[in-house]
């Protein structure tokens, strides 16, 4: 279903999204969906990097196939979900992918029904997911060859054996499914996606053709959002505050702290146990038990679970900085610091509000939250605020 953003400031109309295909509302093609049940499962396992290219297809597949997964990350051995659908013996799993040592799909297809694993993103991307996941690597692989060219017209392949990953999917159920389901539905939207792609191009309609209004200016994204959205790690964090001229009312420490990679959808959560009284109107301002924050883990145990949490090349984004400069007076590990409130402010040129108005304005819908109280409500809107400024970033609108 589409959402609809607020009416924007300066005349400047920004981009709705379906929140279904994930493509912008003008060029929505859930309309050429339909569902195609196969006995084959299909599990998707996405580069996070792909996860964010707006012309990508797995999207697509998982919505049209009732029996896909799409599951986003790098390294899967850490997923009991991935564990469980790689180890059931009812379907076994194979790898679709080519190479030395790989089947020939249409000669040799494996008997019964399988887990059919797709890796998607580029060829380097797909390179270091196997290279990552040694227990995938080790998965029979099969392949196929293509008896038409690409019809990913937008995007260029590297090899006339390429092809994008819906269409992959499409050709291995042919010989996976025995000719019981028709799959030529399966490829509609991707179809319909790319005729969008190329009638705006031959129209003229692509934003770098239209002609700016004098003095409207572009907005500049930080390469945070434009260049490394696999680097951002969105987090909130709630502090025992005492009120102010109080003899405990000098500072603030942190007692809950959730953090999200926005792009693997990696969550962090610890429960702190106060170094001090807890405050009075704890509980009442933040919806969290006591209980839940006294019988905490210790700030040292803290430190290395979020420390081993952490990556070089990760950036913190947060609503505002007051959390994560109590993080810091306190001794924890900070990685490079991004405030979305003020990278929000940016993007709409003018006062966001707060988390879950800014959410609404920048049509991003928060998903469901998935920690407690306060933390959880407001830690889901900085993680929709980042996601609709990345795209935003990526589209350069």
């Amino acid at each position: 279903m589409p959402v609809s953003p607020q009416a924007p400031p300066e005349n400047r109309e920004p981009r709705a999204y379906c929140a279904e295909c994930g493509r912008p509302t003008s060029v929505c093609v859930c309309g050429a969906l339909e569902r195609v049940a196969t006995r084959t499962r299909v599990v998707i396992l996405q580069h996070p990097r792909e996860s964010i290219v707006p012309i990508g297809t797995a999207r697509l597949a998982e919505l049209a196939l009732p029996n896909a997964e799409l599951h986003v990350g790098i390294d899967f051995s850490e997923s009991a979900r991935v564990r469980e659908l790689l180890s059931d013996e009812r379907a076994p799993a194979i790898l679709l992918y080519p190479g030395a040592g790989a089947r020939d799909l249409a000669n040799e297809p494996p008997a019964g029904p399988v887990t059919l694993v797709v890796l998607d993103g580029t060829w380097w991307q797909s390179k270091k997911l196997l290279k990552s996941n040694p227990a995938i690597a080790k998965l029979p692989r099969y392949a196929f060859d293509p008896v038409e060219p690409s019809r990913y017209r937008i995007r260029r392949e590297p090899e006339r054996h390429c092809v994008s990953t819906i269409e992959a999917i499409a050709h291995a159920l042919v010989h996976l499914e025995r000719g019981e389901t028709d799959v030529t539905p399966l490829l509609r939207p991707f179809d319909a996606m790319v005729e969008h792609q190329l009638r705006f191009i031959r129209s003229g309609s692509e934003p770098r053709h239209v002609a700016k209004p004098r003095g409207a200016k572009r907005t500049r994204f930080p390469a945070v959002l434009a260049e490394r959205a696999g680097d951002l790690v969105v987090g909130y964090g709630e502090a025992n505050a005492w009120p102010r001229g109080t003899p405990l009312g000098d500072g603030s420490e942190i007692v809950h702290l959730v953090a999200e990679r926005v792009v693997s959808g990696e969550r962090f959560e610890a429960f702190v146990a106060p170094r001090r009284p807890l405050a009075p109107s704890f509980t009442h301002h933040t919806g969290i038990a006591q209980g839940a924050v006294l019988s905490g883990e210790t700030f040292a145990t803290f430190v290395e679970r979020w420390s081993a949490f952490l990556r070089p090349n990760d950036v913190l984004g947060s609503w505002g900085w007051y959390w994560s400069e109590a993080l810091r007076r306190e001794g924890a590990p900070l990685p490079e610091r991004v405030d979305l409130r003020q990278l929000a402010r940016r993007a709409l040129r003018s006062r966001p509000g707060d988390v879950e108005e800014c959410a609404a304005r920048l049509a991003a819908t928060p998903e469901r939250a998935w920690a407690p109280g306060r933390t959880g409500r407001r830690a889901a809107g900085a993680a929709a605020v980042a996601r609709a400024l990345n795209r935003r970033a990526q589209g350069g609108t």
